[in-house]
């Protein structure tokens, strides 16, 4: 996966008044970009606790994800993937560098349709920077071209609330809410006599073709229409790169890939993926070959995550105390606190499970797994700035649709009214080209006057080809959502009075094209 021109010497820099420059990285400019960031961030509740009473230091997660970011070695980007704002005029001792914002890469699907997207992450200004338009500039100048021109399809982001609907961006994806489990009782100990039919060891570099072979959405019982694939980088960095070095950050063991191995054996027939990302040991992923059955592998797995997760908070309250007592003075080069001798803080036992509901081990759980059903999951941002080129890119799956309904085969042009052009969209509208149940043209398209409407209909039956039409109409960006699957047409149409739909063989297609459907997007490795 080619992320980024490696030669940032063939990269712009532009400069934007007040002695202000905006450029890309490069490797140098690694700890002043974690020292606006961990600053920028520091009221953010990922890491350690806030301290009551006072202002937070800056936040030391964030930091060690912001160098992970520019290692060189991440799986979603390289170290010039950070577009920042420069001010060498800057006051002696004070960062140069007082915006910033980094664009990842990623491969998703969409159905049976495997393409990349671009991911802002990790924005930042300094406060007296702010409300100048530094972001504005970098996702306009900077991001959005650069994500573009290397092919990605569209962008997402899981930003602040509302932020960056300024910049085109509209609620597209909802990944399913994590369920708790909040005991571990309900796992039957194992007898003194006995030993485990599955042995769960720590992944190695050795694991990798097991692990891309095993780790496609269907195996993981994703059951989703879109979502974010574990790609052979992914692996890489998780498995291996994030530790290949001499001493590790506390906040760097942000995923624990296990790999489940009949005892008997010795074969793998699995594996399981937690997170550490966020307040509590997290199942991201599971899943087992197709020969192996989750009723026989659930018990002994979960008895080994638990223990697993279980060390991992005593080993968290330990850093914690220890955090707190530490002085600056005594704080390594790493980020490590010094030794201590206080009691921790126990941390009481949660245990999140991210699997979808229909996962035969989110099944098997039952009610031992708490899921919200009332709270919505984690939304994220998405901006499809040009409609007919996601269309084009996805036809093969909008077609298979189409071919496995009451509409295969269908001829005609469906026409989308938009109403006008709006900050995230090429156009006022869209017009796609059916032939024989193929996606023959797709094009942004204007609703024309009455007056033209006519025109074009006595031409269309004096040449004696008149096409069948298909109308609906959409508020701005609302279509992103039908697109992806987020809601479905008739939630649209009870949310938003600009949504039309011209007749029931509009919405016959439109439901057969776009139905509502699961999203799937752990992206928060890095």
């Amino acid at each position: 996966m080619t992320i980024s021109d490696p030669n940032p010497s063939q990269r712009r820099t532009i400069e934007i008044g007040d002695g202000l420059v905006m450029r890309w990285s490069t490797k140098a400019d690694t700890e002043n970009l974690v020292d606006l960031i961990g600053n920028s961030f520091r009221w953010l509740r990922l890491g350690d606790p806030a301290p009551e009473g006072v202002i937070p230091g800056p936040n030391m997660a964030i930091k060690a994800a912001t160098r992970r970011l520019l290692s060189g070695k991440n799986a979603v980007m390289s170290e010039y993937d950070y577009a920042v704002v420069e001010d060498p005029n800057r006051g002696k001792g004070k960062n140069p560098l007082v915006a910033c914002a980094a664009l990842h890469r990623c491969l998703i699907y969409y159905g049976s349709v495997n393409f990349y997207v671009g991911k802002p992450e990790l924005i930042a200004t300094e406060p007296e920077y702010r409300n100048r338009g530094l972001i504005r500039r970098i996702m306009f100048e900077m991001l959005h071209p650069e994500s573009e021109a290397r092919g990605d399809v569209f962008q997402f982001i899981p930003g602040i609330g509302y932020f960056y609907r300024q910049f085109g961006y509209e609620y597209g994806i909802s990944c399913d809410s994590v369920a708790t489990i909040e005991s571990p009782s309900f796992v039957p100990p194992l007898g003194t006599d006995k030993s485990e039919p599955f042995i769960l060891r720590v992944a190695t570099k050795d694991d990798l073709p097991f692990l891309n072979r095993l780790s496609n959405p269907e195996r993981m019982h994703q059951h989703s229409v879109m979502g974010m694939h574990y790609t052979p980088e992914y692996w890489q960095w998780t498995v291996h790169d994030i530790y290949d070095k001499p001493d590790v950050n506390r906040f760097d063991k942000i995923r624990d890939t296990r790999i489940i191995v009949e005892a008997e054996s010795g074969k793998p027939v699995g594996f399981t993926v937690v997170s550490y990302m966020f307040f509590c040991p997290q199942l991201e992923a599971m899943a087992l070959e197709s020969d192996v059955d989750y009723v026989s592998a659930f018990h002994p797995t979960l008895r080994q995550l638990f223990a697993q997760s279980k060390e991992h908070l005593e080993l968290t309250a330990k850093e914690r105390e220890a955090a707190k007592e530490q002085d600056s003075s005594t704080t390594n080069n790493n980020g490590n606190p010094a030794p201590s001798s206080a009691e921790p803080q126990p941390i009481p036992f949660k245990f999140f499970v991210a699997l979808h509901e229909r996962h035969p081990l989110s099944l098997l759980l039952g009610t031992n797994l708490i899921r919200r059903s009332n709270i919505p999951g984690f939304r994220l941002y998405t901006r499809i700035h040009h409609y007919p080129t996601f269309i084009k890119t996805v036809a093969p799956e909008l077609e298979k649709r189409l071919a496995n309904s009451a509409l295969a085969g269908v001829t005609g042009r469906l026409r989308l009214d938009f109403y006008r052009q709006v900050e995230g969209s090429s156009g006022k509208g869209l017009e796609i080209h059916f032939e024989k149940g193929k996606i023959a043209e797709v094009n942004n398209w204007a609703n024309p006057s009455p007056e033209k409407q006519l025109e074009e209909r006595l031409a269309w039956k004096e040449a004696g080809n008149t096409p069948t039409l298909f109308y609906a109409g959409f508020a701005p960006l609302t279509f992103t959502s039908l697109l992806t699957g987020r809601q479905s047409l008739e939630e649209l149409h009870w949310a938003y009075g600009e949504t039309f739909v011209g007749g029931d063989d509009a919405r016959l297609l439109l439901n057969t094209l776009f139905p509502k459907g699961n999203h799937r997007f752990d992206g928060f490795f890095w």
